[in-house]
């Protein structure tokens, strides 16, 4: 009886165990990855073996093996779609010991050992399908004897696109201590969302380089504009999309303004996205055939309000003579959109221009900063300070306030004229340090813009009156109607251009301004008409009050034969305590609107730094 049962226990460890170790798994077991070893155990402890994958141009290179340089007698390991869960590839270039075997039928995606014999660190290669996109991860099972093995080893995820292949640095990270799940693969579970996932953002700051306006939009996912950048062996991955917008366009710079770039462009031609190469010279965009090899459009769409590609660049190409070495070199990258195009090129960017704060290797993953706006920042706060605050004050003074205040002087001068020249003097150094700080920030000259162009003449106007003051004739001669008429125009001309510039300012993309922006801009401007004709009708109402003495019609000093001269120019006109009501009221609140503009400007986008400012207070 003990010879036949010893027989029986050897054939049922042969027929029973022919699944495990001596010539390595059968098909039936890809699913589970499970060994049928009698007596054997599955390891709940962290596995001492690990699969190593290295990208190649359409094929995976794997390595099996131990940190710590133990061998193995067996092995058994398959690739899967990591959505699917289905058998993707074939393994090929299989070292001795080893066999493929058909998971699918006619196709070898898996492999395992076909002896017993000690194994350590087994390279061979696993080659993708032509067409295929998508990710995979390895599922192994590594068997250190016939009775100790662990199942559910995985390697890093895997990205595949057209045979482009991308390997994630870290591996799947798995429990500790180690509850081994076999590889069954489960459709996952997804969640019900309120909108749908823009797919643009998967994998930002971890398997790609993302950059977007507005300010933090990628962390936010809710970019106008944006930019990745996705390494795929020699090859990079670009894609870059706009909302509503006919072109979006992507740069590479060596600093993170405009010129001497390199731009791909994607453009909406209608029916097709089209995809051209220009050369950003100084402020101007020139298009330019394309260098043979240097891009290749991928796929690109027009849905609803957004255009969007991709399109690969090679490592190195050359670009109007010069060499864009990908791999070596750190750049700035340039994002732009805007809905005009001229003939052969893109219009001005109008919807987006925005910049990187730093070169940067494209391989090296993280996140990209935004260039420093503190120069557009501080441009604005000048400006708004000039032609909201200390301009409308001294020209309300010079207007209506010649005769209030006559009874006193300031430093020899009348009261009007000393503060006119005060806050006048303070506009121009207020305007001439804005144009020099924005002229540092662009570094050449524009007027693309309607607010660049009301800018530069608001400075040019501005620039020649205190020259103007200077040189006038004195009162009563000829020539002094001309220069009141003059100045008069000159003054007017400035504040009315500075304010309309401040309007088209709020609509570009650097301002980051919102929309309610231009409903302050209007309250002050009908307060400000509004003050003007309460005390145009105040200076008529002194003229027949007291028509035998000088009186504050703001017209009146127009001329050269005025009454400056009578007995009574030293007291002040009828009605001058609402006169001066009206300027303490007028002086309060443009130093509000004044303020308040600034601090918006400043603080740009209000909305991040109000939710900032609550969080804080919240939190404290």
């Amino acid at each position: 009886m003990v010879l036949p049962l010893r027989l029986v226990l050897v054939l049922g460890l042969i027929f029973c165990g022919g699944d495990g170790l001596p010539t390595g798994a059968p098909p039936e077991t890809c699913r589970d990855l499970t060994p049928v070893h009698p007596g054997g155990f599955i390891q709940d402890s962290p596995p001492p073996y690990q699969v190593l994958p290295a990208a190649g141009q359409g094929r995976v290179r794997l390595i099996l093996g131990s940190p710590q340089g133990l061998a193995y007698e067996g092995f058994m390991l398959v690739a899967r779609d990591i959505d699917t869960g289905k058998f993707v590839g074939e393994f090929v270039g299989l070292p001795d010991g080893t066999h493929a075997i058909e998971c699918d039928q006619g196709m070898k995606s898996g492999i395992t050992h076909s002896d017993t014999d000690p194994k350590q660190n087994l390279e061979f290669d696993w080659e993708a399908p032509e067409d295929y996109i998508g990710t995979i991860i390895f599922n192994s099972t590594f068997a250190q004897d016939y009775q100790t093995y662990w199942v559910g080893v995985e390697s890093p995820r895997v990205s595949v696109l057209r045979r482009s292949i991308d390997v994630k640095t870290v591996a799947t990270p798995a429990p500790a201590p180690r509850t081994t799940t076999p590889p069954v693969w489960n459709p996952p579970v997804k969640e019900t969302a309120t909108g749908v996932a823009d797919p643009f953002y998967d994998g930002c700051g971890a398997a790609k380089n993302c950059f977007g306006h507005p300010v933090n939009c990628v962390s936010q996912k809710n970019c106008q504009a944006a930019v990745s950048v996705l390494v795929r062996g020699d090859r990079y991955l670009f894609e870059v999309y706009a909302r509503n917008s006919v072109y979006a366009a992507v740069g590479l710079s060596d600093d993170s303004k405009m010129g001497d770039d390199s731009v791909v462009e994607c453009v909406n031609n209608g029916n097709n996205v089209g995809l051209f190469m220009s050369w950003n010279d100084g402020t101007t965009n020139t298009r330019i055939p394309t260098p043979s090899g240097s891009v290749q459009l991928d796929s690109g769409t027009v849905t609803d309000d957004t255009i969007s590609c991709k399109f690969w660049r090679e490592k190195t190409s050359t670009v109007q003579g010069r060499v864009y070495d990908l791999v070596n070199t750190p750049y700035y990258l340039l994002v732009a959109a805007g809905k005009s195009l001229k003939s052969g090129g893109i219009g001005y960017h109008a919807d987006v221009k925005a910049a990187t704060g730093e070169a940067k290797l494209l391989s090296d993953i993280g996140s990209f900063s935004a260039a420093s706006d503190l120069l557009i920042r501080l441009h604005g706060a000048l400006m708004l300070a000039a032609w909201i605050g200390t301009a409308s004050v001294g020209m309300l003074l010079a207007r209506y306030y010649k005769q209030t205040w006559v009874s006193s002087q300031l430093c020899g001068k009348d009261q009007w004229f000393a503060w006119h020249r005060f806050f006048m003097v303070l506009t121009w150094s207020l305007t001439i340090a804005a144009f020099v700080i924005i002229f540092v920030e662009i570094g050449t000259w524009s007027s693309e813009t309607i607010h660049a162009s009301f800018g530069v003449a608001t400075t040019l106007l501005c620039f020649i009156q205190p020259f103007m003051a200077v040189l006038r004739p004195h009162p009563g001669t000829p020539r002094r109607t001309i220069f009141n008429w003059a100045h008069w125009f000159v003054g007017n001309a400035a504040h009315i251009c500075g304010i309309i510039a401040i309007f088209f300012a709020v609509q570009t993309n650097k301002a980051q301004l919102p929309e309610w922006v231009n409903w302050v801009m209007t309250a002050f401007v009908i307060f400000h008409v509004f003050s003007h004709v309460v005390l145009t009708f105040a200076g008529c109402a002194s003229d027949r009050q007291a028509s035998h003495r000088v009186n504050s019609f703001p017209m009146k000093d127009m001329h050269a034969r005025s009454a400056m001269t009578h007995p009574d120019a030293r007291r002040d006109a009828p009605q001058a305590g609402l006169r001066k009501a009206i300027f303490g009221i007028y002086f309060i609140i443009i130093s509000v609107f004044s303020a308040a503009l600034v601090v918006i400007v400043v603080l740009a986008p209000i909305s991040d730094s109000w939710t900032y400012l609550t969080d804080t207070v919240s939190n404290y």
